[in-house]
């Protein structure tokens, strides 16, 4: 103890108290020092990463890629809709449109219709009628026909093997004969829709044209008049 006494003196008391203030004061320094040049790359892991502690607010603009996000992983609910630009509706995609219908004397039938255009086929063996709404008179035009109709207010523009018209209004039409099996038409819309029924692309049974079947042949259809072919929508 007296060996103690002797150096347990004051000035060695507050040497070693300077010492561990010295020290501990130096760590907290450096604690408060370390930043991400202190880190070693690579070594923070997920697993050092407290849930949920990394917020929006630190995740710098544009950081995150599609290449980082999980495929399948967003669904509809993370989506803004309101950011997205207009999909294009079904009636705006080309789409092959097939038909087959029957017909009696003196009728009018509709085989393919959208939301601009109607085809309609219009049944007079006899060559006795024009198809209501048809524009020009012109008599290649009488008989059976197919008529495309303009069903919407926006102008539309038509042409067709046998007629013509540049100005199509709501509700009018202009007919081809396809009793030849040799005719074929189009319209189009100035906004953008259209129709086409290419050339053969028909089959009409109408026993008053030159080379089509008599009355009492074995032809397939039982009414005056049958339509059947495909067109092109838009």
């Amino acid at each position: 103890m007296n060996f103690l006494r002797k150096r347990f003196t004051y000035a060695n008391v507050m040497s070693s108290i300077a010492v561990f203030l010295v020290l501990g004061g130096g760590a907290a320094y450096a604690a408060k020092k370390i930043g991400s040049n202190q880190l070693k790359p690579n070594s923070v892991t997920t697993a050092k990463i407290k849930k949920n502690a990394v917020t929006s607010a630190k995740i710098k603009k544009n950081a995150v890629t599609g290449a980082k996000v999980k495929d399948g992983s967003l669904t509809g609910a993370d989506i803004n809709l309101s950011s997205l630009g207009t999909v294009p509706s079904a009636a705006s995609v080309e789409t092959v449109r097939t038909f087959s219908a029957g017909a009696s004397k003196g009728q009018l039938v509709s085989l393919v219709k959208t939301s601009t255009f109607e085809l309609m086929g219009f049944c007079d063996p006899n060559d006795e009628a024009f198809p209501p709404g048809i524009e020009g008179t012109e008599a290649e035009r009488t008989g059976t026909v197919y008529v495309i109709y303009n069903r919407s207010s926006a102008p539309a523009f038509a042409d067709t093997d046998d007629a013509d018209s540049y100005n199509l209004g709501l509700n009018k039409g202009v007919g081809f004969n396809y009793q030849d099996n040799g005719d074929g038409g189009m319209a189009m819309s100035t906004d953008g829709h259209f129709l086409a029924l290419s050339a053969f692309a028909n089959l009409v049974s109408d026993t008053s044209y030159e080379g089509v079947p008599n009355p009492g042949d074995n032809y397939p259809f039982s009414t005056d008049c049958h339509f059947a072919g495909a067109a092109l929508v838009g």
